[in-house]
C-alpha cells in the first residue's frame, strides 16, 4: 500500500504509478520491496513523464524507471521526513517554526498531513523511539 500523499496526474506531463497503484508525484520518496538492497535508503520522485519516472538513490545518483522496473523492485511510496527518513509511529518531530509533535500513525488513508505537509512545515525526526517499525512504516 502507498502512502497518503499528493497525486499528479495529467496535468504535470504525465503520470506513473508506483508497484502498488499509488499515483507517483514529484517530491515524493519511494522504497525499493523487491530485488535491491535496502543500501539504497528511501529515494525521491524528481520527474514524472508518461508511464516513466526518474528516481534520485542516495549515493546512487538518478535513473528513469518505467512501469516494467517499477513492478520488478516493488517501488512504493513511503512517508519522510524533509531529509528522507522515513516516519515512524513513536517518532518525535519538529518543524522548520519549532513545533513539536509525535508520528502516531502513518497509513495510506486521509489522515492529518500528507507528504507536501511534510515539505511545506519543515518536519523532521529529531528522536526515533522506535527505529524497528521496518513492518509498521509505510
Amino acid at each position: 500500500m502507498g502512502a497518503l500523499v499528493g497525486v499528479a496526474c495529467c496535468d504535470q506531463g504525465g503520470y506513473a504509478q508506483d508497484a502498488f497503484g499509488t499515483f507517483l508525484a514529484v517530491g515524493n520518496w519511494v522504497e525499493c520491496t523487491e530485488h535491491a538492497t535496502n543500501l539504497t535508503g528511501l529515494g525521491k520522485v524528481k520527474d514524472v513523464q508518461d508511464g516513466t519516472a526518474v528516481f534520485e538513490w542516495p549515493g546512487l545518483g538518478s535513473y528513469v524507471y518505467g512501469m516494467k522496473e517499477i513492478m520488478y523492485y516493488g517501488v512504493r511510496v513511503a512517508m519522510a521526513d524533509v531529509v528522507g527518513r522515513r516516519l515512524c509511529p513513536g517518532d518525535f518531530v519538529t518543524s522548520s517554526d519549532g513545533r513539536q509533535g509525535i508520528v502516531r500513525e502513518v497509513t495510506p488513508k486521509d489522515g492529518m498531513f500528507a507528504q507536501k505537509h511534510v515539505t511545506q512545515f519543515g518536519i523532521r525526526v529529531i528522536v526515533d523511539r522506535k527505529r524497528a517499525c521496518d513492518k509498521g512504516c509505510v
